[in-house]
């Protein structure tokens, strides 16, 4: 049976799993299993087999695939990139290049290597130690946002306007550490030109034409100095120009880049002068994307992405071609006050036109962190609607019925 393994699932990268089943595949997962990085139990019950591995070192990964006779490695987290095109590349299977994974993940490198083939990217600096943040203010200037380098999923991005307040949220970072998921994000930050425009995130995959966008995701974020992303919807409300050319940008971006096989997650903001990246991740986006992306565009990216990482020639022909067939749309929330009104409201919800997923977590009741970061948001709902205002309409009635109080703008 051909054998998938999957690097440390997490959020979305659970899904590659699933779609491996599907082939009739079996997937194997591998997980460093210390401190932050144990997964969930979704994960070890649905693999065909669970095996922990030091998920940092490409050898071990190799030797560890090469036992189970593996045929393709997949990274299940944006961490993992690095390390499954290293470990594929040393056992000669189909591999994204390691330097190509390696650019991706490292935000300074993307920039100055995308801004020198002339393409449009925030102003940045690099603060490396407490000498460098006054430099790096006088460089980008303000408003501007902080972030670590190598960094994903929001963990330490702060909106700054001020030499004093860029100072605080320095020595906040490097206090508590530049960590996520268990993994060190190293101890280097950057300093970015704050992008003035609403925000988007680009859904793709590689094939025999390059890099081809399928979907483009509109999203709902938390009220500054935070950018907690707290709503996602497919496809996004843009003219049709106007997703040309952020496509056009964004498919030009994965391609200098890099970027050979597999699937993409690239995040950009719409200024006054065009579209400007913010990222781009050689794996899945997380949370729940790929599933917004399934239901109103009828193509599976973590099936693209398990194709992909086999060699298959064409993981989706004309996948980004197909037409919508409505719009999907998901919005998390974070409760001000513990309100909850109970297994009452969440059957009412079920019972919604449109409804796809609800799901409330269990420290409801208890202490909730401050919406500060992706911890602070308490659960989720997910509705699909023929158009737009619609869905808006079943998104906020659910929210109703769960009696949540909500903090946000809309971008």
């Amino acid at each position: 049976m051909t054998a998938i393994i999957v690097i440390e699932p997490r959020s979305s990268g659970i899904a590659l799993i699933a779609a491996a089943a599907r082939r009739g595949f079996a997937a194997h997962v591998f997980s460093g299993n210390r401190g932050k990085r144990i997964p969930s139990r979704e994960p070890q019950a649905c693999a065909a087999s669970y095996t922990v591995v030091d998920t940092v070192s490409p050898n071990a990964v190799a030797a560890a695939a090469c036992a189970i006779g593996a045929d393709a490695i997949v990274p299940g987290c944006e961490y993992a990139a690095g390390v499954a095109a290293e470990a594929a590349a040393l056992l000669g299977l189909p591999h994204l290049q390691p330097e190509a994974a390696a650019l991706a993940r490292d935000k300074y490198r993307s920039r100055l290597h995308l801004a020198a083939a002339g393409l449009a990217v925030p102003a940045v600096a690099r603060i490396a130690h407490r000498r460098d943040v006054v430099a790096a203010a006088l460089q980008v200037g303000f408003p501007a946002v902080l972030k670590p380098a190598r960094g994903c999923g929001g963990v330490h991005v702060t909106y700054v306007n001020s030499l004093g307040q860029l100072q605080l949220a320095v020595e906040r970072a490097r206090r508590q550490g530049i960590d996520d998921i268990g993994n060190d994000t190293g101890k280097v930050l950057l300093l970015e030109k704050y992008l003035d425009g609403p925000e988007y995130s680009v859904e793709g995959y590689v094939g025999q034409r390059g890099p081809r966008v399928v979907a483009v995701t509109e999203k709902l974020l938390s009220v500054e100095p935070n950018f907690v992303e707290m709503g996602h919807f497919v496809e996004a409300s843009l003219a049709a120009e106007e997703r040309a050319t952020l496509v056009a940008y964004v498919e030009e971006v994965a391609e200098q880049i890099g970027l050979t096989l597999g699937v993409f997650h690239a995040k950009a903001r719409i200024t006054r002068d065009g579209p400007v990246l913010i990222k781009m991740a050689a794996c899945l986006g997380r949370e729940r994307i790929y599933r917004l992306v399934e239901l109103s565009r009828s193509v599976s990216l973590p099936e693209i992405a398990i194709r992909s990482h086999l060699g298959e020639p064409e993981p989706a022909p004309d996948a980004d071609a197909k037409p919508a067939t409505c719009v999907s749309g998901l919005r998390f929330f974070a409760p001000v006050a513990a309100r909850f009104a109970g297994a009452t409201a969440v059957e009412r919800i079920r019972a919604m036109p449109g409804f796809q997923e609800v799901e409330v977590h269990s420290h409801i009741g208890g202490t909730v962190p401050q919406l500060t970061a992706t911890s602070g948001r308490v659960g989720h709902v997910l509705f699909t609607a023929p158009d737009r205002l619609t869905l808006d309409l079943r998104l906020a009635e659910a929210l109703r019925v769960l009696r949540f109080c909500h903090a946000h703008k809309d971008t």
